[in-house]
């Protein structure tokens, strides 16, 4: 299956909102929420779990068939990492720019989505104070 990057992003975005100190959010929530299919963010929780950007969340284990099992538990918060991948890709302008910069790639992890962004978030801040970063 294909990681989707705006499912992922927006699982973040709706978890920063939503997530309280000492609270968690089922994953069911999380999926009814967002436009995207129950397999598409079914599977962005999972990476984001397998990426150390959330705790808890989905698991998807299969067996020798094939067949998937999905399990979830509470999603208690987003990590150090997840709020630094995040605060990377929050902003519109950066978001849209990083997918113009990739989308003729056929394959980019997360964390070339972040590295990208993050380029991107410099030559924005380089136009806009005029410091040579």
């Amino acid at each position: 299956m294909k990681l989707n990057h705006d499912c992922t992003r927006e699982c973040l975005l709706f978890l920063e909102q939503e997530l309280e100190l000492n609270q968690s959010i089922d994953p069911v929530d999380v999926i009814n929420s967002l436009n995207y299919t129950e397999d598409i963010t079914s599977y962005s929780l999972q990476k984001l779990r397998e990426a150390n950007y959330i705790v808890g969340g989905v698991n998807i284990s299969y067996d020798f068939y094939g067949n998937g099992t999905v399990e979830s538990t509470p999603i208690k918060d987003i990590t150090w990492e997840g709020h630094e991948y995040l605060n990377t890709v929050r902003d519109n302008r950066v978001w849209k720019k990083t997918k113009d910069i990739t989308s003729s790639l056929k394959s980019v992890s997360l964390s070339m989505m972040k590295t990208v962004a993050t380029q991107v978030l410099v030559g924005i801040l380089k136009d806009v104070s005029g410091l040579p970063l």
